[in-house]
């Protein structure tokens, strides 16, 4: 006969044991053992690289260049490495229990490894730098001239710290200058230059599409070109506009609004957009189109050794502004018809404006070449090894644009 006493006696041993053994793990596992408070940790919001010898003014002494720098074994003083850092202070208010101040304070070494560069600018620090914060990066277009990207970014794509939803710009100026700047909201300057960026979709002169961290890691690795937006400061305005190309990681110019935006509307990437034009019939007069979805399809066409392309584009939207309303009846088809009309012209000369630019700085900006592999891939590999250096610039581009105006507003 079956022992039940013994049988009983084992179950119970096994669940107590159990237990024992998940109470003990709990108290293991508890609370965080590597825990640090914020207050102990300063956290980059904004990065600037800039030339080592750029901004070095009358403004700055020799003591101040002497601290940032340091005994460099190898490699030469390329870079000049900024930070902007975001500082909490515990409140002393004690209406302010539980919350906190913040400031921000800017730091800068120079060096040519990012990494040897970061860890010399722990020693301006009291606190351990951490990257999990970082909104943009700022980039100075005399640093980018002299190695192109690869030695800029390459840090940075490594790091698993920093979200490649990190924005990187560009300027033609010294990058630092806009870590000290003082936005109007009133929010450090890092994170003023990020909130404008994500609301490219609300401005035709910023290039918003593929303009992150792992975008341009993406592009880099397969060898395409990378588009950075410009960024602008003088005296106290910071304007964002414009774009530079680099190809092959190398800066090959920039790109005015103008451009940028026939570049949006060439590549269907515009979901909202002002087309301006003026009015034919009553010269100085501003008329203003709205745009509100937008949609095209690009074609390669190969005739013999000929190489075109067809761009369909369909736009809706509204007349948001007629200055000469008054001498235009917007109620009847026929008026509405030569507004359309107008728009479809315009659009078709900011794309051909944009198309010309790209093919003159011979760089395929808007994947031509892609289209083409996929609609002649015999052709596309007789032609990519020397595409956009003499074939891209050669090709043609037929334009049939669409427009639909909606409405013409709450007054007609």
């Amino acid at each position: 006969m079956t022992d039940m006493g013994g049988l009983i006696r084992n179950r119970i041993f096994k669940r107590w044991t159990g237990c024992i053994l998940i109470l003990i793990l709990s108290i293991c596992l508890s609370g965080c053992w590597d825990r640090r408070e914020l207050q102990e940790r300063h956290f980059v919001l904004a990065v600037a690289i800039d030339k080592a010898d750029e901004g070095l003014g009358a403004e700055r002494g020799k003591d101040v260049d002497r601290v940032e720098d340091f005994v460099q074994p190898h490699g030469s003083k390329l870079y000049r490495l900024s930070f902007q850092i975001l500082q909490l202070t515990p409140s002393n208010n004690s209406e302010g229990a539980g919350r906190g101040n913040t400031s921000t304070s800017v730091i800068s070494t120079t060096g040519e490894s990012m990494l040897e560069m970061i860890w010399d600018l722990q020693g301006q620090s009291n606190k351990e730098l951490w990257f999990d914060h970082v909104q943009t990066i700022i980039i100075s277009d005399a640093a980018a001239k002299q190695g192109g990207l690869q030695p800029i970014l390459d840090f940075y794509h490594r790091n698993e710290e920093i979200r490649w939803l990190t924005k990187v710009v560009i300027t033609d100026g010294e990058a630092r200058d806009l870590l000290d700047y003082k936005p109007p909201s009133g929010e450090a300057s890092g994170l003023f230059i990020a909130n404008s960026l994500r609301m490219y979709a609300k401005s035709q002169h910023v290039p918003g599409w593929h303009t992150d961290l792992g975008d341009i890691s993406t592009s880099k690795d397969n060898r395409r070109r990378v588009l950075l937006p410009r960024i602008e400061m003088a005296d106290d305005v910071v304007k964002l506009g414009g774009m530079a190309i680099f190809k092959n990681e190398k800066f090959v110019g920039y790109v005015d609004e103008y451009a940028t935006q026939g570049g949006k509307l060439m590549g269907g990437l515009e979901r909202s957009a002002v087309i301006t034009f003026q009015c034919p019939e009553h010269s100085g007069s501003i008329l203003a189109f709205e745009l509100f979805s937008h949609t095209t399809k690009i074609k390669p066409h190969v005739e013999g050794e000929k190489i075109y392309y067809t761009l369909d584009i369909n736009i809706r939207g509204n007349m948001a502004e007629m200055q000469c309303r008054l001498q235009h009846d917007t109620i009847k088809d026929q008026d509405i018809h030569k507004l359309e009309q107008l728009v479809a012209n315009v659009v078709k000369e900011n794309i051909l404006y944009s198309f010309r630019i790209f093919q003159d700085l011979k760089v395929d900006a808007s994947f031509f070449g892609p289209k083409l592999e996929i609609y002649e891939p015999q052709v596309w590999e007789r032609v990519k090894d020397h595409w956009d250096d003499e074939v891209f610039p050669k090709t043609s581009l037929i334009i049939s644009v669409n427009v639909v105006i909606e409405g013409v507003g709450a007054h007609q």
